[in-house]
């Protein structure tokens, strides 16, 4: 869920603002990240090193840079 929704918001940065598209790619990220962000658990290495990673990226934006996807 956790790299879902890290990669649905940067698909929706690059669309125009405003748009119901964009809107709907924001909501459903935030739904992912919301599933992801509750799953990670340490006692497992899934839960506390793989999705802790992409937790990382997730609230880092890492590889999320509004100002250079819109440009032409």
């Amino acid at each position: 869920c956790l790299s879902r929704a890290w990669m649905l918001e940067g698909i929706a940065e690059a669309l125009p603002e405003n748009t119901e598209q964009r809107n709907q790619l924001y909501q459903l990220s935030q739904r992912n990240a919301q599933a992801g962000l509750t799953a990670i658990d340490e006692s497992h290495y899934e839960g506390g090193h793989w999705l802790g990673t992409f937790a990382v990226y997730l609230i880092t934006r890492r590889g999320i840079n509004s100002n250079e996807i819109n440009k032409p």
